[in-house]
């Protein structure tokens, strides 16, 4: 059997492993949340339905267009139009993961058919501002829909949030609970554990510096762990904006070997530039393994 076969056929453990556990709620799907390593959960960002819908809160409609391209020939894509009306701004969201095509093989190693692998993700969120703006709160909900060849499965999601905004301290600070999901269709008979997380944000704005600086506390419910995310919002002239950012993943990820791998380790960068109606976005993360994850995403107000 050939090399190339023999790796096509881990990469596809690896995915059917990472489908069962639904990994593609906690995917990266923008600029802003590859850049931002995962915080920014207490700003409006693009993401916001999936990890704080409070945030979404917007008075501007707003259509969304990004893809990720991770190693390997995966890669996650999202389309979301943001409509804000009386009662708050209603935003709906399709994401998708394509996993890749794989080479079948039968077990006695004759090829077959070959193997599709992906996730879409399909939700509407509501966001609305209390209390004069003090308070927001919101909700996702949609269907993720799996499919790995001829296995498929579906699940209902659900994701809820709150916020507080105090302006006085130039501070925004959110509590959400991600991830919630009842299983529709399954792969098999075997128990599920849906990746369920506690979200403590926290976005303050500093008084000497144009930056704001976002710290993410995420706790997952099944697993007991516990990850912080740390980032920054440079807001610069001529309607650019610098994102960074970086998690206590980086630990685990240090090779020990390499210094200048190990510094960059877990890191993200992005820039966004902005006009009257479009927004462009583009992102990067580097991992511990020396490999890196490119993202763009094109905006536009409607």
């Amino acid at each position: 059997m050939k090399l190339l076969s023999i790796i096509n056929i881990i990469l596809l453990i690896s995915v059917r492993i990472n489908a069962t556990a639904y990994e593609a709620l906690n995917s990266w799907y923008h600029p802003h949340s590859l850049a931002m390593v995962g915080s920014g959960s207490s700003l409006n960002i693009a993401e916001s339905d999936r990890l704080n819908p409070s945030l979404m809160f917007s008075n501007e409609q707003r259509l969304t267009l990004s893809r990720v391209q991770y190693p390997a020939d995966i890669s996650s894509q999202m389309v979301q139009i943001v409509l804000p009306h009386n009662y708050g701004t209603l935003g709906g969201t399709i994401r998708n993961v394509s996993y890749g095509i794989f080479e079948g093989f039968d077990e006695n190693g004759n090829p077959t058919a070959n193997y599709a692998a992906g996730d879409s993700w399909v939700t509407i969120s509501v966001a609305k501002r209390l209390f004069e703006g003090k308070v927001h709160w919101g909700f996702s909900t949609g269907f993720l829909f799996s499919n790995l060849g001829e296995y498929s499965s579906t699940i209902l999601t659900g994701t809820t949030g709150v916020s507080l905004n105090l302006p006085k301290y130039n501070m925004h600070t959110g509590l959400a609970i991600r991830n919630l999901a009842v299983s529709i269709k399954d792969y098999s008979s075997a128990e599920i554990h849906f990746p369920v997380i506690l979200n403590l944000s926290l976005a303050k704005g500093l008084a000497y510096l144009p930056l704001k600086m976002a710290l993410d506390i995420d706790y997952g419910l099944y697993n007991r762990l516990m990850t912080f995310h740390l980032g920054g919002v440079f807001v610069l002239p001529y309607n650019m904006k610098i994102r960074l950012g970086t998690s206590s993943r980086r630990i685990d990820q240090l090779s020990q070997i390499n210094l200048i791998r190990d510094f960059f380790t877990d890191t993200g960068l992005g820039i966004t530039i902005t006009n009257d109606q479009y927004i462009i976005d583009i992102g990067s993360y580097i991992y511990g393994t020396g490999g890196s994850v490119i993202a763009i995403g094109l905006g536009l107000r409607l």
